[in-house]
């Protein structure tokens, strides 16, 4: 089980990366967005996976709820922002 977790947290280090290129390259504001939003569940999956290698998975869980709460805050900021000024890539 150790290595099959390994081969996970190996595969979505490597889904991050190819996501990252979207958010850096995006051609829309809406890409980079959701781009994010893809790169913080994979961070949070990263984390749990993290955690039972470790054998911490409760601590782990903690940090992960966490980010969690820190990413849904911040897409609705974003959200709020993007309303009030309207124009998305003007």
């Amino acid at each position: 089980m150790y290595y099959f977790f390994l081969i996970c947290v190996a595969a979505i280090s490597l889904k991050i990366l190819i996501v990252l290129y979207r958010v850096l390259q995006g051609p829309t504001v809406f890409d980079r967005i959701i781009g994010l939003g893809v790169i913080g569940t994979d961070i949070i999956l990263f984390l749990l996976l993290i955690g039972a290698l470790k054998n911490r998975l409760d601590m782990f869980v903690d940090m992960s709820i966490a980010y969690a709460a820190l990413g849904l805050i911040s897409y609705l900021i974003l959200a709020k922002y993007f309303e009030r000024k309207g124009n998305i890539d003007g």
